[in-house]
């Protein structure tokens, strides 16, 4: 679309109001205010910037100016001037030979740059990001100047640029946004007393314990938000409430506070501790309960105890660190229509999730089938997700919550195909997503580990990966989590020349041949011996990794699990997201990852077609609480 980019500013005199907008943000204090809204098909903006030169802003794919998509505007004498523009690198962006942006007004006094401006979510232009549900990088900068012509930019210089990741599309009525608190809500704090963060090791899961009151009768919480200690914002990286539902010494554990990572040191009583009240990650904020819906204390099997569980990520293995961060929780005195639960669906964080070096792309995926239906066989309408939380660590780049009925699958729940390690928000949505009993979830994430030499393991830390999606759910059902993981007796086939021998199902192996061989490890084998940079050896374990047999693991409220073999996940229809309808003359090969397939498929599991029971006293069962544990 070709547009008029200069306007007389007498056609703009009278600048609507902010009012005109749903959403808002500052990208820079006093500064840079940047608001918006979107229909199915465009996305209108509003820049009020201080200063009576140029403003840019950007949408990036990784957060830098290499590839992003630039609008570039200014008032001078009287008439307001905008322009489409990319960059290819770190210099003056270039013009678009397509002009996709809309200028609709424009005005300046002795302080404020104001510009509105609108464009297509996708313009089906080449040299534009298309603006999606994803995470969008928005960059962002401004000069005191205005330009001399349209392509001599004065630089604008470290301070007044930046750069925020962002949920662009995110629903108006988002809860956060629009619930009103009650008169009578109270507060209830669970802080870290004084933390020594570790400097021995770059990752600490740190876990204090807190003993709640006694409450007259059910209140609800409806609100949870994190507190970072300023000045500590680069260390705290996520925050786990567990609720423990069961009876116990409670002052036995009340000022409960130590190092937990790995929870070999954890006391039995608080091992059961599994229902999770709260999943919070950097970069997201506060979790709030529509109207109808909250999370109860104070009756018959409602928590007893709470366990917070800190992830400080330290990797400069600073000695200085003392941290009091915590989490607020809100509640009302009296029960809301439906209680809540959170649950927790993806791969299960162990050395069975393996991420080899070398790959632009891989994919990992966890399934949850048999256990929805166990969770759900009293609740044959099913549950209503009101939010979910996705999380990788630091090589994901997309990750998507995927939903199976009847081997035909279902829009996504959510998705994410632009993930940021460091914007963890949760994603609320309009209307809840319905799960039903017969349901089957997958989490699926995509991996970039080309920069990498080494095996990428799946565990708790920062440079470890993880899988995660957590579903913010009513009514509440007894499940916590429900995750899946690789037999290694299927994925040791990337090295046909060893035999293998396993006494638990094929969850772990031993080497018995060749000789020279015999004894070692599966880690051991995946690092030391495949030649990960060999084309084909990676396809094969690609393929390994999307049809091999899985585990499956199923945790309950309190304390209660089951592990199986699940069957195998026939789909017959696959979900594509939607596209625009570009004309055919347009080559549309945009810079952000494309969203015209349907991420890698999950094959049929040829080996699982029957479901196998493993006794919780087997080897599996040491492994059960750090299965659904961040």
């Amino acid at each position: 679309m070709l547009v008029s980019t200069v306007l007389p500013l007498l056609f703009a005199l009278a600048v609507p109001s902010l009012a005109d907008f749903t959403h808002h943000v500052v990208l820079k204090d006093d500064v840079y205010f940047l608001s918006w809204k979107f229909d199915n098909e465009t996305i209108t903006f509003e820049t009020q910037v201080r200063t009576t030169g140029y403003i840019g802003l950007g949408f990036s794919p990784n957060g830098g100016m290499t590839g992003a998509d630039i609008v570039i505007g200014w008032v001078k004498d009287g008439t307001a001037y905008l322009k489409d523009r990319y960059a290819t690198a770190e210099q003056v962006p270039s013009i678009d030979e397509s002009q996709d942006v809309e200028l609709i007004s424009g005005s300046e006094n002795s302080t404020f740059t104001t510009l509105r401006f609108k464009r297509r979510l996708d313009t089906c232009d080449s040299k534009d990001n298309k603006i999606t549900q994803s995470t969008m990088r928005i960059i962002w900068a401004y000069h005191d100047s205005d330009p001399l012509t349209e392509t001599d930019l004065l630089y604008h210089g470290n301070v007044n640029r930046g750069a925020k990741s962002m949920f662009l599309l995110e629903p108006a009525d988002n809860p956060v946004n629009t619930v009103t608190i009650p008169n009578d809500a109270y507060t209830m704090d669970f802080i870290n007393n004084k933390v020594q963060v570790p400097s021995t090791s770059d990752t600490t899961y740190w876990c204090s314990g807190f003993t709640l009151p006694n409450f007259s009768g059910i209140h609800h919480m409806i609100k949870a938000e994190p507190i970072v200690q300023a000045g500590n914002e680069a260390i705290v990286h996520h925050f786990i409430v567990y609720a423990c539902n069961h009876q116990f010494n409670f002052t036995d554990h009340a000022n409960y506070s130590r190092d937990c990572t790995g929870r070999g040191n954890m006391p039995p009583d608080l091992e059961l501790c599994q229902q999770m009240l709260m999943a919070w990650a950097v970069g997201g904020e506060v979790q709030v309960y529509p109207e109808n819906v909250g999370f109860p204390f104070g009756g018959e099997g409602d928590p007893t105890f709470v366990l917070l569980e800190t992830h400080y990520d330290n990797p400069a293995l600073r000695n200085d660190y003392v941290d009091s961060s915590g989490v607020r929780f809100t509640l009302i005195p009296r029960r809301r229509q439906y209680d809540a639960g959170i649950m927790s669906v993806g791969v299960s964080v162990t050395t069975n999730h393996v991420i080899p070096p070398y790959y632009d792309e891989f994919y990992s995926w966890g399934q949850c089938s048999d256990c929805m239906q166990s969770a759900l066989e009293n609740v044959p309408e099913g549950i209503n997700v009101l939010a979910v939380g996705l999380h990788t660590h630091l090589a994901g780049t997309a990750i998507y919550l995927r939903q199976f009925r009847d081997g035909v699958e279902l829009p996504y729940i959510a998705y994410d195909e632009s993930y940021d390690f460091n914007y963890q928000e949760g994603r609320y949505f309009k209307e809840p997503k319905r799960i039903l009993p017969n349901d089957a979830l997958v989490t699926q994430c995509k991996y970039k580990s080309s920069d990498r030499t080494a095996v990428t393991w799946g565990g708790l830390g920062t440079r470890q990966e993880m899988c995660l999606s957590f579903l913010y759910y009513y009514p509440r059902v007894n499940m916590s989590g429900c995750q899946s993981a690789n037999l290694q007796s299927e994925m040791i086939k990337i090295a046909p020349q060893l035999t293998p021998s396993s006494n638990n199902h094929g969850y772990s192996v031993i080497i018995q041949a060749p000789s020279q061989y015999a004894g070692r490890r599966f880690t051991d084998v995946m690092e030391n011996l495949v030649n990960w940079q060999d084309d084909k050896t990676r396809v094969r374990f690609q393929a390994l990794e999307m049809n091999s047999t899985r585990v499956q693991f199923c945790q309950g409220i309190n304390g209660y699990g089951h592990v199986s073999l699940i069957q195998k996940l026939q789909i017959s229809a696959p979900y594509k997201l939607p596209q625009a309808s570009c004309p055919s003359t347009t080559t549309h090969t945009p810079t952000t990852p494309t969203t015209s397939t349907t991420p890698v498929t999950i094959g049929s599991i040829s080996s699982a077609d029957r479901t196998v029971s493993v006794t919780m006293a087997t080897v599996l069962c040491g492994l059960f609480t750090l299965l659904s544990r961040m």
